[in-house]
């Protein structure tokens, strides 16, 4: 009898429980990181128009947007993607959380 392997695409992220970092007291002349997906239109939308406001209303030294782009490879391949990204920013929008 053939055997089927299912794979799940679920990443098992980190074990270990880390605390918040602290808050900014404010994104003036901050570098703040705006992660997208161009699989996801509405979220790129939103993510040009969020870069925009905040250059414009919050004085922010820099957006930086990021795209993880394709998700072949392995988990930690992409980990190291997203934390060189989060170290290279004051701060970050990563998601919508709907």
């Amino acid at each position: 009898m053939a055997q089927i392997e299912i794979l799940s695409p679920v990443s098992l992220g980190s074990a270990e429980v880390r605390p918040l970092a602290p808050r900014l007291d404010s994104l003036r002349g901050k570098r703040i990181g705006i992660r997208r997906d161009d699989t996801w239109r509405s979220f790129e939308i939103f993510a040009e128009e969020l870069g925009r406001l905040f250059r414009e209303r919050l004085d922010v030294a820099e957006v930086v947007m990021f795209d993880p782009q394709l998700r072949i490879g392995t988990p930690e391949d992409e980990s190291a993607r997203v934390e060189e990204f989060a170290r290279s920013v004051d701060a970050a929008v990563v998601g919508l959380g709907t």
